[in-house]
């Protein structure tokens, strides 16, 4: 009972930790950042957090041998796939989605799918690749906010269904094409300094053997 206690109390606390650095992020987003910008664009820190969350506490599953290929099925192969995204990731993407409800026009369902996809990505197994996470911030931001745009989209396409949906679709996407690739950039440049404090957290989780929130 008291090694389940001693965890448990771990746990609580690696929780505790995880939901101050979501909720320092979000001020720093809200009290610093907002008040900087480059051509009107600011990076997204919250953003950043999550995807750098699932590069680095993402899941590394071994890759499928070919006697495993053989022998699984397709839908096998695919559930085992998908399993390997970053739940701890996606959780973190839940709580800044429920932060952030208020401060954009739709519920931002890309957190959590993209803190889910960075875990494919895992760099913590990669002793020489930690500077993959400039790239791959850079490129989830845009898919990111490529799916904040579409959602967007189809609550203003459902909101104004007699209005022409090309013209939606045009207003939408072209205030998109504005700011993307800049906020991608800029998202790309804090990532270093993200990342490899968040790795060295990790490497304290795993030297003390615990288990969240590693998937």
């Amino acid at each position: 009972m008291a090694i389940i206690s001693m965890r448990s109390r771990k746990r609580a606390l690696e929780i505790g930790l995880s939901a101050l650095l979501c909720v320092t992020a979000l001020l720093i987003q809200l009290l610093v950042l907002n008040n900087f910008t480059i051509n009107g664009v600011i990076c997204n820190l919250p953003l950043t957090v999550i995807i750098v969350w699932g590069l680095v506490f993402g899941t590394t599953l071994p890759p499928l041998t070919n006697v495993e290929l053989r022998r699984l099925s397709m839908g096998d192969i695919f559930s085992r796939q998908l399993a390997s995204g970053s739940i701890s990731g996606m959780l973190v993407g839940w709580f800044f989605s429920w932060m952030n409800i208020n401060l954009v026009p739709v519920y931002p369902i890309a957190y959590p799918i993209i803190g889910w996809a960075s875990g494919y990505f895992c760099l913590r197994a990669l002793s020489q690749g930690n500077l993959l996470c400039i790239p791959l911030v850079f490129i989830l931001t845009l898919i990111g906010e490529g799916i904040t745009a579409w959602e967007i989209f189809a609550v203003k396409a459902f909101i104004h269904q007699g209005m022409d949906w090309r013209i939606i679709f045009s207003q939408v996407f072209d205030h998109l094409s504005l700011f993307i690739l800049t906020e991608a950039l800029l998202n790309a440049l804090i990532a270093p300094f993200i990342y490899f404090p968040m790795r060295r957290w990790y490497e304290l989780v795993e030297g003390q053997q615990s288990y969240f929130p590693i998937d």
